[in-house]
């Protein structure tokens, strides 16, 4: 009977060590999970940053190869041309459009590859037109380019690293389809103004990470992708 008893009692103790060892074994799984959700989470949240971080950088091989190819273009002409609508171009078919706007020349010149005129984040083809060295200016002797469709984060990001790149830097609003509606040529010797969007100028310079992000600067629309970069060269 004493050996049934300690039977028993050894069975029960040994019951009660399962039940513990199941439960620290459901907690270390639980453990285990979240830490598992923290670096899926991470994950993510790095990856987007890589991924907004190559459109970046696509966005400002383009620029670049826009602005030269303009260069290019137009050196031996009295100015730059007017600006004319692009909002409607497609990859596929901008070299055979019958588009009159500046960066659809530029792609029937061979100055750029389809691909190279259009700004990632909206798809669109790049917004060109005139530019003024002056007020008094006789001649468009500059122009300007606009990307477009762009959210706060994203515009105030590209800003600070493509800004000093160019002689005059502005932000206003233009969603992705939409034209910025700078119709005529721009002065691009203005006084800086961030309050207004202008951060820098052929006359003056206040591109700088505090002034990025003040009110005024690629905040017309905190919540959506409806803020755009104008961007001048000489």
């Amino acid at each position: 009977m004493k050996n049934m008893i300690h039977s028993w009692k050894r069975k029960s103790a040994q019951y009660r060590e399962l039940k513990k060892q199941k439960g620290v074994t459901l907690l270390e799984i639980i453990i285990v999970l979240g830490i598992i959700g923290i670096i899926a989470a991470g994950v993510v949240i790095l990856a987007q940053r890589a991924f907004t971080s190559q459109d970046i950088s696509d966005l400002t091989d383009n620029t670049n190869s826009v602005r030269v190819a303009m260069t290019e273009a137009y050196k031996d002409s009295a100015e730059y041309p007017a600006r004319a609508d692009s909002n409607s171009e497609t990859k596929a078919g901008i070299e055979t459009s019958p588009g009159t706007s500046a960066i659809v020349g530029l792609v029937k010149m061979g100055k750029i590859g389809p691909s190279e005129a259009f700004n990632g984040f909206s798809n669109d083809a790049f917004e060109i037109g005139p530019a003024k060295l002056s007020a008094t200016a006789a001649k468009n002797k500059a122009f300007f380019m606009v990307i477009n469709g762009l959210e706060k984060e994203d515009c105030r990001n590209i800003v600070s690293q493509i800004g000093s790149q160019w002689d005059y830097v502005a932000t206003t609003t233009a969603a992705a389809g939409a034209m910025s509606g700078n119709a005529a040529a721009i002065d691009i010797s203005v006084e800086a103004n961030p309050a207004t969007g202008i951060l820098k100028t052929t006359t003056d310079d206040k591109l700088t990470p505090a002034n990025i992000v003040l009110t005024g600067v690629c905040d017309t629309d905190p919540t959506g992708p409806t803020n755009a970069i104008v961007l001048g060269s000489r």
